[in-house]
């Protein structure tokens, strides 16, 4: 006896049924290509450059951004009549200006020949005063100051290696104008050569924002 396998239907009902099988997955939330709803958030960032300047004065200038040689401010040494070791001081303030709105540091980074045969018997020190309006001169060297050259005296046509630094705040902070001074003497023992000569040198600080 031939035994017959059973059947589930015929082809038409078959695919009535897979037909029925996909709806119900629909209605059951079984996975499917359908889009999702979307929506977005933003946000907007706003940026302003800090602003940083200086300016100096001096004895004998006013306050101003003073530039090298043509413009720069003018130490009054009064030094006309130079002799050996004897020494003679001034002194250069430098401050925040009122748009400033950092701090920063002001360091003495270069000191240029402006020619005279006097220049190679000349040397110096420098110190940062206690405050802006100190008096400049041989005191303002004894007992511990800040240096920024020194203490041994330096050729006046040099800086140190490594510059040394000096805080600067913005105007109604702590230290918004710094005060500078400076020693120049010829050397002991200087050459008779050197009687009547004259020279000039310019020193550069630099300021920058912290």
């Amino acid at each position: 006896m031939v035994k017959r396998q059973r059947t589930t239907g015929t082809p038409r009902l078959r695919r009535t049924r897979a037909v029925l099988a996909s709806a119900l997955g629909l209605i059951l939330g079984v996975p499917s290509t359908l889009a999702t709803w979307t929506d977005s958030e933003y946000g907007t960032g706003s940026f302003a450059a800090s602003v940083f300047g200086t300016e100096s004065q001096t004895a004998s200038s006013t306050w101003a951004s003073h530039t090298p040689v043509v413009n720069a401010a003018i130490l009054a040494f009064n030094a006309t009549a130079m002799s050996p070791a004897i020494s003679f001081y001034a002194w250069i303030n430098i401050r925040t200006t009122t748009m400033t709105n950092v701090g920063g540091t002001v360091a003495l980074t270069s000191s240029s020949n402006n020619g005279g045969t006097l220049l190679p018997a000349l040397e110096y020190r420098a110190v940062r005063t206690a405050s802006s309006s100190s008096t400049c001169a041989a005191a303002a060297f004894s007992g511990s100051p800040t240096w920024i050259v020194g203490p041994s005296y330096s050729g006046v046509t040099s800086v140190p290696a490594s510059p040394i630094y000096s805080p600067i705040t913005v105007p109604g902070g702590a230290t918004p104008q710094l005060r500078f001074c400076f020693e120049v003497r010829i050397q002991s023992g200087a050459s008779n050569l050197y009687q009547g000569t004259t020279g000039s040198v310019t020193w550069g600080f630099t300021a920058s924002s912290t």
